[in-house]
């Protein structure tokens, strides 16, 4: 038995009784794929709130006997800190398939301009929309798009539904706004007879033009965040180490505290800041993969 059945054992009656508490979550669920139960995916939130407080509690109260000794107050401050941290996770926890969707929406709109080129060349050679779609689930390029390519060239060729209808539940579950519409005009297209090569044709000029204009955007914002770098990091840290080293030498300021804050500017500013510079860059790139 996984962690899952197990939170799903104690927390489901409660989740049951207060079902409104996590209805927003079971369209994010799906749209997320991750295939669990709305039930199953609330006590899961529960049990890694209750577990983390009840670690962090422990940890933070071994600590405070070891530096502080006992006290009630020191007890206090642990448990409302366990408390907090405890709400943290659970929050992130049920805020995990938003990230998901996020993520999956960033890789398909910037592999659309892409996709759309490849689906237009295909509509040119004469492959209909069922075709098209068979083929774009085999190109595995661009994994998210793909993905949802597979569900309906399965929803279309497996189980026999109509293209239309395929394509209006992979518009109501389309984590994108852009491939939303792309699909719905190819459900159009399809539904009234229009042009489908022509459309292709068009929607990927305008896919490639947007695709170029976060391009240039990215480059500037690498530029920029570049020389924030040099200037604030590399830069500020050698004047810091090098004025509070002057500090240290004029007096006034112990040794030992100058040095802790060297070591703790070095080996975790920095590194720290360095971390948020890259995990930013890959959140504005425009690569989606």
């Amino acid at each position: 038995m996984d962690i899952y059945e197990r939170s799903a054992q104690l927390f489901s009656g409660f989740v049951k009784k207060h079902k409104y508490l996590f209805g927003a979550l079971e369209p994010k669920l799906r749209t997320a794929r991750i295939r669990m139960p709305v039930e199953t995916y609330a006590s899961f939130i529960i049990t890694v709130g209750l577990m983390t407080a009840a670690v962090t509690f422990l940890f933070l109260l071994f600590i405070t006997l070891i530096v502080l000794g006992f006290s009630i107050i020191g007890v206090i401050i642990n448990l409302l800190a366990a408390i907090f941290i405890g709400f943290l996770a659970a929050g992130f926890t049920y805020l995990y398939p938003n990230f998901k969707i996020h993520e999956k929406r960033d890789k398909i709109s910037n592999s659309l301009a892409f996709v759309s080129i490849y689906m237009s060349t295909l509509a040119k050679s004469g492959f209909n929309p069922q075709q098209v779609f068979g083929m774009l689930a085999k190109f595995k390029d661009y994994s998210a798009v793909s993905e949802e390519a597979q569900k309906i060239d399965h929803e279309v060729n497996k189980i026999g539904t109509d293209l239309p209808k395929v394509l209006e539940r992979a518009i109501m579950r389309s984590p994108s706004p852009e491939w939303t519409e792309f699909l719905g005009g190819i459900k159009n297209s399809v539904t009234v007879g229009g042009d489908l090569p022509k459309y292709l044709e068009e929607k990927s000029k305008g896919f490639v033009n947007e695709y170029r204009r976060k391009l240039e955007s990215f480059s500037k914002l690498l530029t920029l965040l570049m020389n924030m770098y040099i200037t604030a990091i590399i830069v500020g840290t050698v004047f810091f180490i090098v004025i509070s080293s002057l500090m240290g030498a004029v007096g006034g300021v112990p040794t030992g505290a100058i040095k802790l804050l060297h070591y703790l500017v070095i080996f975790i500013g920095m590194p720290l800041m360095t971390a948020m510079l890259i995990i930013i860059i890959k959140s504005s790139s425009p690569w989606g993969e």
